[in-house]
């Protein structure tokens, strides 16, 4: 590979930390990679968090400006155009984070200014399709689609966590020749959890058989596809428990529609609310078995976080998540109908699968580059 001269990057992201969702925990690894490598990184965002610096310099450079409405999780900018077009005669690499509501806006004039243009793409936008107005959802999809398509035909690289979700992506099918993939290094805080959570996941741990989940309750998660599994688990391993890290109230409504469900399991479940920190790296570190029940996933960091604690993952079978089981053995990849099964199959006899943690590592460690040397 040949060497790299530094260069002057650009980042545009909706949505970064203290904002700590993976859209955000994403770019923010990615940008700390390539400054990293000397570069001069710079990221424009909108402020979204009242408690975050408009400003702030240091390793990465980032700039926060403010956002004019809210459509459901999307802070919509049209003072970050202005702020794009100021600062870009002085980079020469233009990182777009996508989904962008701007994505079309931005690609375009990076393009004009003749910067070198690269979309980090991490999931197609999938609205719900059993809450909320379906005819509004899809109009949304099919907009983003509209905006999305052409900017990575402009793009000199396109990039996401891997070819098979690339391949499977509504947007990014067309640009499959510059595709590079990228996948975060992510590091857990290696600090003792808080007491008091650490002895409530020891009281816990002490009588089950644990099976986490982590993320937002909303379709796409599928949490009630593990959730109607729950019966059948029991019926095997009837100490199982489920331990959820997150928020179990989100933007959609789909708690609400599906609570007779919850609520039906609720003495098989413990609801931590959100962990960071050590108190997030102690909770993976107990559990027996980490679940991926979702409908469409791009690539979820929570598995790199789990597998890093030894945990063996099951996952269901769509593209772009599976490919870390797929790849290593380090766990099963699960249809919606035989989830129990999988997941009894992994408790039952961790132990062969921890065998297989060994190709974790060397996995994910070919992807921690960003793909900036494929478009010098």
């Amino acid at each position: 590979m040949p060497k790299l001269t530094a260069k002057n990057i650009l980042i545009i992201t909706e949505y970064y930390p203290p904002h700590w969702t993976g859209l955000a925990q994403s770019i923010f690894y990615a940008a700390h990679n390539l400054a990293s490598r000397g570069h001069t990184v710079h990221v424009l965002t909108t402020h979204s968090d009242p408690h975050a610096l408009k400003h702030e310099v240091g390793v990465v450079t980032v700039t926060r400006v403010p956002y004019q409405f809210q459509i459901s999780r999307t802070h919509y900018s049209f003072s970050i155009l202005k702020d794009f077009i100021r600062l870009l005669p002085t980079y020469n690499t233009v990182i777009i984070n996508s989904p962008n509501s701007n994505i079309l806006f931005l690609a375009l004039f990076a393009k004009i200014f003749r910067k070198k243009l690269i979309i980090y793409h991490q999931a197609d936008i999938l609205l719900p399709r059993h809450t909320g107005n379906r005819i509004k959802h899809r109009f949304i999809e099919l907009l983003f689609d509209f905006f999305t398509i052409p900017s990575m035909v402009l793009a000199d690289t396109v990039s996401s966590f891997t070819y098979d979700y690339a391949e499977f992506s509504r947007v990014m099918r067309y640009s499959l020749p510059k595709f590079a993939p990228y996948i975060p290094d992510i590091q857990l805080s290696a600090e003792p959890p808080q007491h008091s959570f650490k002895k409530q996941m020891d009281t816990i741990k002490k009588a089950h058989k644990l099976i986490g989940i982590s993320g937002r309750f909303v379709e796409e998660k599928g949490f009630d596809l593990l959730f109607q599994a729950l019966p059948d688990i029991l019926k095997k391993i009837p100490s199982a428990h489920i331990v959820f890290a997150g928020q179990h109230v989100a933007y959609e409504p789909f708690y609400d529609r599906h609570r007779a469900l919850f609520e039906s399991q609720k003495k098989h479940v413990t609801f931590l609310g959100m962990l960071t920190g050590a108190d997030l790296s102690y909770f993976y570190e107990c559990l027996d078995v980490f679940v991926l029940s979702s409908r469409i996933e791009c690539f979820a960091l929570t598995q790199i976080e789990a597998s890093q604690k030894r945990v063996p993952i099951v996952v269901t079978n769509v593209p772009g998540a599976r490919m870390l089981v797929l790849e290593t053995e380090f766990g099963e990849i699960a249809t919606h109908d035989n989830l129990a099964e999988k997941i009894i199959a992994v408790l039952k006899n961790t132990q062969k699968y921890q065998k297989n943690y060994k190709k974790v590592r060397p996995f994910l460690e070919k992807f921690h580059n960003f793909p900036l040397q494929r478009i010098t």
